[in-house]
């Protein structure tokens, strides 16, 4: 089974105590029955940090629309240990991201063995 995916996203005011930026992220789900676009949906909120389930509406004849909540965000550059491939730069970058309370977003760069390495984390705005 084929599925696409589109994704856009919308800034959203959410109103409380104290107003903050959130994003709700929009994904259009191709799917002719529903039931893997809702668990694909889910899978998104959850890979996108969203506080809570994705939430599907059928747009038209196998197309549904995902939206969900995303907590504001900026990516940030740390300086690591010096790495030299991929298979070194996962573990350490996914340790760097937790001890900030973020998340790799998988970009990452070697400057040989005797300079650090960097890596891109996601963290809370």
């Amino acid at each position: 089974m084929t599925h696409r995916i589109l994704k856009t996203t919308l800034a959203a005011l959410t109103l409380s105590a104290t107003a903050s930026m959130a994003d709700i992220q929009t994904v259009i789900i191709e799917d002719p029955y529903g039931t893997q676009a809702m668990h694909s949906c889910n899978l998104l909120a959850e890979q996108e940090g969203a506080a809570g389930r994705g939430s599907i509406r059928n747009v038209s004849y196998g197309l549904y629309e995902c939206s969900y909540d995303v907590p504001p965000q900026r990516n940030i550059t740390i300086e690591v240990m010096p790495l030299l491939h991929v298979a070194q730069a996962r573990p350490v970058c996914r340790s760097s991201a937790d001890q900030r309370g973020g998340r790799w977003t998988g970009d990452w760069q070697g400057n040989g063995a005797f300079a650090p390495g960097t890596c891109t984390i996601r963290v809370p705005a």
